[in-house]
Parts: structure tokens; C-alpha cells; sequence
């Protein structure tokens, strides 16, 4: 959600979030005959079949695409609508603690100062809350501002169904000397409605109810939301190319051109980073500085690869060149785990590791699914170069 670019990156998924809502709602009022296309499919037609397709994953979709859009911009409604804390609060912070009913959050100081023994202050936190600790986090470690808040425990499942939770409780201490610096007991959520609304948002969005039934229902309207999104994007230029006008003088073949590179790169380019991020995952060493930072690293890096690819290559061929090389990496991602791991499907399934059965068939399944797509563009990238060639000169005079 930042994008990995901290604020900066938090305005530039906003923007385009909100782009995203507006095309949607924009949509809905446009396309009078939306959900008539959803139970139209005409098999075999070309370009009409793409549409019948595009329609009705826009329309399954939908209500998932809205949801998804609205709360991702509600949760960061007060960075991107600051202008009512501002006018009441020269430091933002007290108004999210005065929200939060918590001490102000602590910048760092610069200034060393050793941390306590955590586990003493686990200990404490638990008698505190009166149930068992889950987890603690310390912010500004060996710094003089050094906080950490211990966390009472929670069973995911006790929470299916449910969007609005009791507060787990957490206790605040300041980890230079041990203080406590705030409580939060357990029990019902009290901070208010407007705050309720936002977490329950919140939980929406993550999907933090309902367990893996939810976040595979979750996983598959977001990838039919991206084969939405793919289908218009490339219709979208196939279309325009048909029916060009000029629209942009001289220039016209090269801004098409260059919206065919960033279609190639935002969706197969996309895929080949994606995979080759879980490439990454196994083959950088485990002892290398910064080892998390390295792995998204390597993704930009890999998708900017695939960006340059597009720009150099003849668009069949770039198509099915980068999706020829993601079917290669997911295929054979269970093997190169089976290497650097040990374990495969088997040993996952053996030992009830659900989590990594389900990881690795989908791997297997979408590199199925884009074997099919390779085949697919291969055969038409034959069939193209076949009626392309010149005929030779006794096939000219028979």
C-alpha cells in the first residue's frame, strides 16, 4: 500500500484507487446493458468472444472490485482527506491519539539507550490483560524513544464471521526503562462508531474474517478482476488501432506502440515478476544483509526487465516470450523448492502443511493454464509468419 515508496507511494495508489472507483461506478451508469453481456457468450467469434468474456468477468466481479476500491480508500481516509485534522490539530498525531485513547507516537531521537528484558515485560503484560500474550513488537530498538506493546491472544477462528471484533487488548511500555505507558484491556470494542465503521473496513478489505474460504473467494475475484482488467486493456488497442484516425498525427502508430509495450509488461511482464519473486524467496542466501528488501528489489528489477523486453521485441513475440518463460518458472518452482527446501507436494500433504499444498497445486495450475496459453499464441504466431511470406514463384504461377 506504499507501494515501497512510504508516503509518497501511499498518494500514488490512492490516485489510481480512485481512478479504479470512478471507472467503476462510471461504468455501471455507461453500460446500459451490463448485466444482459454477463449471460451472453458467443463462442468462437474472434474479438466478440473476447468481449463476451470481458463483460462477465466485469460483472461477476464487481461488487468485490467496488468493495476493494472504497475501503482501500477509506482506511487511509485521513492522509488523503487531511484538511479536518489539520484545521483542528497542529500535530496529527494528537488527534490519532486522542482517537485511539493511546500515548502519542514517540519519533526517534537519535540518542542510544539499551532495551529491557522483553520476556519480564511479556510476563507483565499478560498479568495485566488477564489471558495469555501472542505477540509482541518493539518500534525504535537501542533509541532513547524505544516503545513495544505485547498483544493478547486470539484464535482467528473464534473471529469467523465476525467484522467487527472485540478488542484482543495490548499493553504499552516504554522498553528503555519498563514503564507502563498505556493499557488496553480485552473485551468490547469502545472507540466509537466512526471508528467501528473504519475497522470493519479495515477487516473487509484484508479479508481478516472467514478464514481461507473467504481469502481463496477473495484470491479468485481478484484474479477474475485482473483477467477484466487484461481483456479491456488489450481490446481496448486492438479496437483503436482498427478504427484510427489520426487522433494523434504523425505520432499515432508510435502511441500505440508504446501503450502495446505497457500492456505487455503490466500483464505478462507482471506475471514473470510475480514468479520470479518465489524464485528469488529460495535462492538468495539466508544470511545476506536485508534479505527481505533484496527479494522485492529483485521483483522491480525483473519487472523493469520485462518492460524492456516489450519495448525490444515484436509484440506476438514478446507475448509469448515472456509468458513461455512464466510457464517455465512455475512449472518447475515445486522442483527448485524440492532442491533448496527438501519438501514437496507429498512431504506438505504428509505433514498437513495445507498452507504449502495449496501454494504449490496453484502454481501448478496457473503454469498449466499458461502452457495453454503458450501453445495457443505459438500456433498463431506460425499461422501469421505462414501468410505473411511471400509465395515462391511456382506456387505464384500455379
Amino acid at each position: 500500500y506504499e507501494f515501497h515508496a512510504g508516503m509518497a507511494g501511499i498518494w500514488f495508489v490512492g490516485f489510481f484507487t480512485m481512478i479504479m472507483l470512478v471507472a467503476l461506478i462510471s461504468g455501471i451508469i455507461i453500460h446500459k446493458r451490463i448485466f444482459k453481456d454477463f449471460f451472453t457468450f458467443r463462442q468462437n467469434k474472434g474479438q466478440r468472444s473476447w468481449l463476451d468474456g470481458h463483460n462477465a468477468s466485469a460483472v461477476l466481479t464487481l461488487p468485490f472490485q467496488l468493495m476493494i476500491a472504497y475501503t482501500g480508500l477509506v482506511i487511509f481516509l485521513s492522509i488523503y482527506m487531511p484538511a479536518g485534522v489539520l484545521a483542528n490539530y497542529s500535530n496529527p498525531q494528537q488527534f490519532f491519539a486522542e482517537l485511539l485513547d493511546e500515548p502519542m507516537h514517540r519519533p526517534e531521537t537519535g540518542v542510544h539507550a539499551d532495551v529491557v528484558d522483553l520476556s519480564v515485560l511479556f510476563q507483565r503484560a499478560e498479568v495485566m490483560m488477564g489471558k495469555p500474550g501472542r505477540f509482541m513488537s518493539v518500534e525504535h530498538p537501542g533509541d532513547s524513544s524505544a516503545v513495544t506493546k505485547v498483544f493478547g491472544w486470539f484464535d482467528e477462528k473464534d473471529y469467523y464471521g465476525q467484522l467487527l471484533r472485540d478488542e484482543i487488548g495490548n499493553v504499552q511500555f516504554d522498553a528503555t526503562n519498563g514503564d507502563v505507558m498505556n493499557l488496553n484491556p480485552p473485551g468490547e470494542y469502545d472507540k466509537g462508531t466512526p471508528m467501528a465503521v473504519q475497522r470493519v473496513m479495515r477487516i473487509m478489505h484484508f479479508a481478516n474474517f472467514g478464514g481461507y474460504s473467504v481469502r481463496w473467494l477473495y484470491f479468485i475475484m481478484g484474479m477474475a478482476g485482473a483477467l477484466m482488467m487484461a481483456t479491456g486493456a488489450i481490446l481496448f488497442l486492438v479496437k483503436r488501432r482498427q478504427k484510427s484516425l489520426n487522433e494523434f498525427g504523425a505520432q499515432t502508430a508510435r502511441v500505440y506502440r508504446v501503450i502495446e509495450v505497457l500492456n505487455i509488461a503490466a500483464i505478462s511482464g507482471l506475471a514473470v515478476a510475480c514468479i520470479g519473486y518465489f524464485w528469488l524467496n529460495r535462492l538468495i542466501p539466508f544470511d545476506i544483509a536485508d534479505r527481505a528488501a533484496w527479494e522485492i528489489k529483485g521483483f522491480f528489477y525483473l519487472w523493469l526487465l520485462m518492460l524492456v523486453h516489450s519495448a525490444c521485441r515484436p509484440a506476438t513475440k514478446a507475448w509469448l516470450e515472456q509468458w513461455s518463460l512464466f510457464t517455465l518458472l512455475a512449472l518447475l518452482l515445486p522442483v527448485m523448492n524440492l532442491i533448496t527446501t527438501g519438501h514437496w507436494l507429498v512431504s506438505y500433504w504428509q505433514t498437513g502443511d495445507w498452507v504449502s499444498v495449496g501454494f504449490e497445486l496453484t502454481v501448478l495450475v496457473f503454469g498449466l493454464m499458461s502452457l495453454g496459453l503458450v501453445l495457443f499464441l505459438r500456433r498463431k504466431l506460425t499461422a501469421t509468419e505462414r501468410y505473411s511470406q511471400p509465395a515462391k514463384p511456382s506456387e505464384a504461377i500455379s
